[in-house]
């Protein structure tokens, strides 16, 4: 299994390349990818068996539904690459997966979410996907709480995997008025609330609150994981246009 920081080694080479010529330092694909792949060496909390494997499934699975995301993109205006991501945290671009809770598909859609959204199959990919993404847009829309956006992103990523009551009821026992809300004061509650009927009881240590916070933020780090991975696509469609 190849390590994924070899990933990271190429960009760094093609950068490298680029500071050959003024034009292309001052190329704005090679500088944001400069950055994404810094930030990617610095912050990612990932361990190497999940980098590894992401790695792997990139290169052997995921191109054939690199399509269905941009066309996701196009309908949501989310980017391509963080849609991929969420789909990769779900269910590793896997069209059957199914969880024990009875979730299902690459975006791993719950039977009364894809009826409403006019699916009747959840383990087609483009159901699934474009299905996921309508779902993500739509608990987007109906957030106008948080500081950030950031902080609005993550908790449409919490509800979308916990459901908009138990957000809500986690909201609320934090007394903080929701335009200053931000996903640290959120995690706090979510690792304390209980309740049998809402699965949050721990299981072998794990509850249900810190499964949600996991889900949020390894779906961030796989993000950025996309972002390194799309930036050396453009880096390499723009040198080959540039005939260098």
């Amino acid at each position: 299994m190849r390590n994924f920081f070899q990933h990271f080694l190429i960009i760094s080479i093609i950068i490298s390349f680029s500071g050959c010529s003024k034009v292309e330092e001052m190329n704005p694909v090679v500088n944001e990818c400069r950055q994404y792949a810094e930030m990617a060496a610095e912050t990612l909390t990932l361990n190497n068996f999940d980098k590894n494997k992401f790695a792997d499934l990139l290169d052997s699975r995921f191109f054939q539904f690199k399509d269905l995301f941009l066309e996701a993109e196009e309908l949501t205006n989310f980017d391509w690459e963080f849609l991929a991501a969420i789909s990769f945290q779900e269910s590793q671009w896997n069209p059957r997966a199914k969880s024990n809770m009875g979730v299902r598909g690459m975006m791993m859609l719950t039977q009364e979410t894809a009826k409403s959204l006019g699916i009747t199959n959840r383990i087609d990919p483009r159901n699934s996907i474009i299905g996921g993404s309508r779902h993500l847009a739509d608990i987007t829309a109906s957030i106008d709480y948080g500081l950030t956006e950031s902080d609005r992103l993550n908790f449409a990523l919490a509800t979308y995997n916990l459901g908009a009551t138990n957000v809500k009821n986690a909201i609320l026992q934090t007394d903080i008025e929701p335009n200053l809300l931000t996903w640290n004061d959120l995690k706090k509650e979510l690792l304390v609330l209980n309740g049998d009927e809402l699965y949050f009881e721990p299981h072998n240590g794990y509850s249900r609150g810190q499964q949600t916070i996991d889900f949020v933020e390894r779906t961030r780090e796989y993000a950025l994981l996309m972002r390194v991975y799309s930036c050396k696509e453009s880096i390499n469609l723009s040198t080959a246009a540039s005939g260098t």
